[in-house]
């Protein structure tokens, strides 16, 4: 079945979905988007209306007032309040006469309900025109008048008409002259007597507005006295009633003469004394109620507790309430248990709230284990909770009583709302702690309470509907509905890059945060208004209020809308909407890129490269239209959104599938990160499109691509046109630059910060090495390990736990010294990836500084036996690897794994010289016995490290047959477009043993890799040795040990002294032996298996070829001179093949611009001439001439 949009939806349906659509700014989004919607939505937003009046703004109601607003007519709600300002003065005047110009232009007989809240004398000129206008009103509220107009109102012609349809009233009984009777009430469904909001303002005494022993009070003798008398009056049939502050003692028999409660569905009753009166009556077998669904009362009980006696026995006789809500003060208990299970089948809302105090919030009382286990075993429909919870200290773990509280919400499968009242506690503590860190502290424990929900419900096999969880004073109680002493947190989802889920505590505050304010509320309507005006009227004008001599020619508008561009129409380009658009009913953009006539401008082009390949100066800053013509077009950028970003903003979805493949084939093996089934995964349901870090990360990995390995994406990019990508450079941008959009500002500040974050700021930086911007490869690689080390993943155990010392007290905090937990859980892939990212970072910070730079900033500190490193990866491949499974590699199959740490414990192998580095400087001698030792034992680890590995990783010196070297699985090709098709390895992929030749490359890559690794450590220590060997002779220094060195004996094996010439003469052969295994290197594996290892590969012998040019004559070995010459020239001419001058030395667009293959620019060694000179000065490499 063919999938349905929208806009194919009947008029119908689309009307009853936006009537689920509740707040304004979603309203007025809706209005906005084409005329029908416009003509849907608008009645919802204007069904209920909420102004301000009595401002110095009052002219933004013009908008709101405006003719041609048709949401005028669809006004059902209005709400006016008195606009709060600090000028008084006259404003009741302006709040007048703007609310009689809104009943002049609403329409006649639409009103159903009107407020004033101010409280504050309403004109009686504004009521009579009410009247006159509106007489189908269903919601009367008394007001307060400036003057008496009760004879004019009864000449208003039927008048008496007007009270026919009226189901809801409002009387505020709070002066004799308002307390008139009141005789419309025989269709009246809803009552709400309010006796006074200002108790010390109240202008009647308690003793005269309600009954009393002595004789009724003038709410019954006067409101009411057209039913008089009470026991012969027909009952009104009510469905809800709210008593707000009126006393009950002596009248509770009297409403219940004059209302029939049997009927009322609804009872509200807040502050009243003598409540007990009214629930003692109520529970008489002729007024109990039988329909009631809704019961809310807030009582102040005496110490004898009749309060709440009488509500205990009102709920155990009443039945089928679904809302209950009691909140108590001056109580001894909360009410019985019994009560409320006896609504078990019914009951979805329950917020209990008794304390001992009057202002109570801090001395709630607490169900008994029993008896609030029983509540939520038998009221299982409860979807709203609100309660206090046992006692529990924030600082520590939670007392067992409040885990029983919780384990006992377990069973209401249907709960949506969790408040807790009572607030946890900060004990063993005593000072106050900052409200920041109680609150960061109080989304831990909500983490927790969603956690265990969810978990609470995959043991049922269900799936948790919790979705908020407050503590605090409940907003759901009369009196505290605006309460600023709650902390809600919502349910919201943590996704990382990969797509996998789990729920996350995010606080909101109060619910004015999500909700506009009732100001907010009228700058929407008056903004929609406006919106309307413009897109609906019949006829725009262009005429411009100024005189003739300004009323110019405009100039011709350069660029038309997309649309008229298109279907090749001229494009007035007023809008947008232009009126073309409107009239079609279709979107009106910008977005289509300007193409200039002619042959191409090379001056211009030239430029444009500049500024791109440059440091971007000349582009900063915000763009504005170059002229008066481009208005249209600079209004167009204004006022829309930027474009959504996804991987088609790199480039083609075919072409984006090639460079991921191309990035898990000859990348991933080096970096092993991210999990290649999970990102494959996420790829598969575009999660580029949801989910900017999962964007962020598939730029940076491309970026990364491109930079190293710069061919590959070339021969992709085929189809693409020259201007859109001139060179790889310029894909390296495009990628760094959506990188940067998808993460946007303040993203390490973000809670759900994981370990792909990490992966994204690794990439870029490794990008940066390779074109050669080096401050952010310094960048992005330091941030890499501060997001690792922000994650406990730099720690092999306890990930989630942090100590934290004494930093909290020093800044004043009285919270706890650790920030976690020891018991937080790190899924398998997360872990894993983790350990796969740090152990990268390890490897590239100390290629760094092997190579001689002073990056202090990205040391890693060696391991020690309080805060050891992470273990190595397992060695399974990213297959076998589930969340929260590790399944066994398949037998017979090498783990890409293994070449990875074999890597790793290369570079780990000299941590002994590295350490003593780090504590006494580099090159410099301070105990020349135990540094010969240290020297010594680095290198046999080192080259102990390629013991037993597996022979798909192992270089063969020679092959059994032939005799030359081994392993050379195809010629080699030079990087020449004529042979981009037989060089291509990709070619090798597509037959039937495509993943076999895939994963053979794999390991060619890693073995190049691991054996420049394992060449340049040798080499770098060797040279350390003689380095630091002609220091000591230099010195002529006598050995005296340090006592500071005697630290690093835990990491020296032995103990006997070694022979200083041995050594030495052991140094020299070594010196030898890695010149012989280089060249076996350089001979048996491709060149094209080195080219993804990138400049990483070259640097690395470049250093080895640097260090054996410079050795001294003395040193020099003897070995057949031309047969190691041919060697030397084969191996300078590959360093002239893989070494790039800088990342401007492939762009294709060069030598005339003739379209070759970017190899083709690799650079040369730019001082070979100087190595061969001296090569030959000195007598040949090893002495000979």
């Amino acid at each position: 079945m063919a999938s349905v949009q929208f806009m194919d939806l009947s008029v119908d349906i689309k009307t009853l979905i936006v009537q689920h659509v509740t707040r304004p700014a979603d309203l007025k989004n809706l209005c906005l988007g084409c005329k029908q919607l416009h003509e849907i939505s608008v009645r919802q937003l204007y069904h209920e209306v909420t102004l301000d009046v009595g401002s110095a703004n009052d002219n933004r109601l013009g908008a709101f007032l405006s003719p041609k607003n048709i949401g005028l007519q669809h006004v059902r709600k209005l709400d006016l309040y008195l606009a709060d300002v600090l000028d008084k003065c006259n404003q009741l005047q302006q709040a007048h006469f703007a609310i009689r110009m809104i009943l002049e232009l609403l329409p006649e007989n639409i009103l159903e309900k009107f407020s004033w809240h101010p409280w504050s004398p309403f004109s009686g000129e504004n009521l009579i025109l009410l009247y006159k206008k509106q007489k189908r009103m269903k919601w009367l509220e008394g007001i307060a008048l400036d003057n008496d107009v009760l004879h004019e109102l009864k000449k208003i012609p039927d008048f008496d008409k007007s009270f026919e349809n009226v189901r809801k009233l409002g009387l505020y009984p709070d002066s004799r002259e308002g307390d008139a009777p009141i005789p419309y009430l025989s269709k009246v469904e809803k009552i709400t007597l309010h006796a006074s909001f200002e108790e010390s303002d109240s202008p009647i005494p308690n003793r005269e507005l309600n009954d009393s022993s002595t004789g009724a009070g003038l709410i019954t003798s006067t409101i009411f006295s057209h039913l008089q008398p009470f026991a012969k009056c027909t009952p009104l049939s009510l469905k809800e009633i709210t008593l707000q502050k009126i006393s009950l003692r002596y009248a509770a028999d009297t409403y219940c003469r004059f209302i029939n409660f049997r009927t009322v569905k609804s009872i509200r009753v807040f502050a009243c004394s003598g409540a007990d009166a009214l629930f003692a009556e109520l529970s008489k077998s002729t007024k109990l109620p039988e329909k009631l669904e809704t019961l809310e009362v807030k009582h102040d009980d005496n110490p004898e507790n009749d309060g709440l006696g009488a509500l205990d026995g009102f709920l155990c006789l009443v039945s089928g309430i679904k809302v209950l809500t009691v909140d108590l003060t001056l109580a001894k208990n909360l009410p019985a248990a019994a009560g409320i299970i006896r609504h078990g089948k019914t009951l979805k809302q329950l917020n209990l709230h008794a304390s001992r105090l009057p202002e109570g919030c801090d001395d709630e009382l607490v169900y008994d284990y029993t008896s609030f286990s029983q509540i939520c075993k038998d009221c299982s429909l409860l979807e709203q909770i609100s309660l206090a919870f046992p006692p529990t200290s924030i600082l520590r773990n939670k007392s067992d009583s409040f885990t029983n509280f919780e384990n006992c919400l377990g069973e209401l499968p249907n709960l949506v709302t969790l408040n807790i009242t009572s607030w946890p506690n900060n004990s063993p503590s005593s000072t106050k702690m900052p409200r920041k860190v109680y609150e960061h502290l109080l989304q831990g424990m909500a983490q927790q309470g969603f956690e265990r929900s969810v978990a609470h419900a995959l043991s049922h096999k269900r799936t948790s509907k919790l979705a908020i969880i407050a503590f605090g004073s409940s907003d759901k109680v009369y009196d505290r509905e605006d309460s600023m002493n709650q902390i809600i947190f919502v349910k919201g989802r943590q996704v990382d890059p990969l797509g996998h889920e789990k729920p996350m505590a995010t606080q909101i505050g109060c619910p004015q945060d999500i909700f506009p304010k009732i100001e907010n509320l009228s700058e929407v309507l008056q903004q929609q208004a406006h919106q309307a005006s413009h897109a609906l009227g019949d006829a725009r004008s262009h005429e411009s209020p100024q005189g003739p001599e300004s009323q110019q020619k405009p100039n011709r508008l350069r660029k038309a809308c997309d649309s008229c561009s298109i279907r090749k129409v001229k494009c007035d380009e007023s809008g947008p909407p232009c009126r073309a658009c409107a009239a079609l009913d279709i979107p009106c953009t910008f977005d289509r890129p300007s193409r200039r006539r002619g042959p191409p401008n090379r001056h211009a082009e030239a430029i444009k490269k500049k500024r791109r390949l440059g440091d971007g100066d000349t582009l900063s800053g915000p763009s504005t239209p170059a002229s008066p013509t481009n208005a249209a077009h600079a209004l167009a950028q204004l006022s829309s959104h930027p474009p959504h970003l996804s991987a088609e903003s790199i480039c083609s979805l075919p072409t984006m599938n090639a460079l991921i493949d191309d990035f898990f084939t000859y990348i991933h093996p080096l970096c092993p990160f991210p999990h290649e089934p999970s990102f494959r995964e996420a790829w598969d349901r575009r999660e580029d499109y949801s989910n900017p870090a999962f964007l962020a990360l598939l730029s940076s990995m491309i970026a990364a691509l491109v930079s190293s390995f710069p061919r590959k994406p070339r021969l992709h990019l085929k189809s693409q046109t020259r201007d859109q990508y001139p060179s790889h450079l310029s894909l390296v941008d495009k990628c760094r630059e959506v990188c940067a959009q998808a993460r946007g500002p303040g993203y390490l500040d973000r809670p759900n910060l994981n370990v792909y974050d990490a992966c994204t700021s690794y990439f870029l930086g490794l990008t940066g090495a390779y074109i050669f911007q080096w401050r952010q490869l310094r960048l992005y690689f330091g941030e890499c390990l501060t997001i690792l080390r922000s994650l406990g993943l730099h720690k092999a155990h306890e990930q989630g736990y942090t100590y934290l010392g004494g930093v909290p007290g020093i800044v004043g905090s009285s919270g706890p010294n650790f920030e976690g937990s020891r018991d937080m859980k790190l899924d398998n892939i997360t872990e894993q990836i983790g350990r796969r990212v740090f152990w990268t970072a390890f490897v590239g910070a100390r290629t760094i500084q092997q190579l001689g730079a002073s990056f202090g900033e990205l040391a890693v500190m060696p391991s020690t036996p309080s805060e050891p490193l992470p273990p190595l990866p397992v060695e399974l491949d990213d297959s076998c690897i589930y969340p929260h499974d590790l399944m066994p590699q398949p037998p017979g199959v090498v783990s890409l794994i293994k070449g990875f740490n074999t890597n790793v414990r290369i570079y780990n192998s000299y941590s002994t010289l590295s350490t003593a580095e780090m504590m006494f400087g580099t090159d410099e001698i301070f105990d020349w016995d135990r540094q010969e030792k240290i020297f010594e034992q680095c290198l046999q680890r080192c080259k102990q490290v390629l013991d037993g590995i597996p022979d798909v990783l192992r270089v063969q010196p020679k092959d059994t047959q032939s005799g030359k070297f081994g392993q050379r699985t195809q010629p080699y090709y030079p990087p020449m477009p004529e042979y981009s098709n037989v060089r291509d390895p990709a070619n090798l992929f597509n037959g039937t043993e495509s993943q076999e030749a895939r994963r053979h490359q794999q390991f060619e890559i890693q073995k190049a890799n691991i054996y420049a690794s394992h060449l340049s450590i040798r080499s770098h220590i060797v040279e350390k040795y003689f380095t630091l060997l002609d220091k000591r002779n230099a010195m002529r220094m006598q050995n005296s040990p340090n006592l500071l060195a005697s630290g690093l004996d835990q990491q020296i094996s032995g103990t006997g002294g070694i022979d200083g010439k041995l050594l030495e003469d052991s140094m020299t052969a070594e010196r030898e032996q890695v010149v012989k295994d280089v060249l076996v290197v350089l001979g048996s594996i491709d060149m094209v298996n080195m080219e993804p290892n990138g400049d990483s590969f070259t640097q690395k012998i470049r250093q080895i070829a640097r260090t054996l040019l410079e050795v001294p004559k003395e040193r020099k070995g003897s070995i057949a001179l031309q047969q190691h010459q041919d060697y030397l020239y084969k191996f300078l001419d590959i360093l002239s093949k893989l070494e790039r001058v800088s990342p401007e030395g492939s762009d294709g667009n060069q030598n005339g611009g003739v379209s070759v293959d970017e190899e083709s620019e690799l650079r040369h060694w730019a001082d070979l001439r100087d190595y061969q000179l001296k090569f030959q000065e000195q007598g040949g490499i090893y002495g000979f001439s």
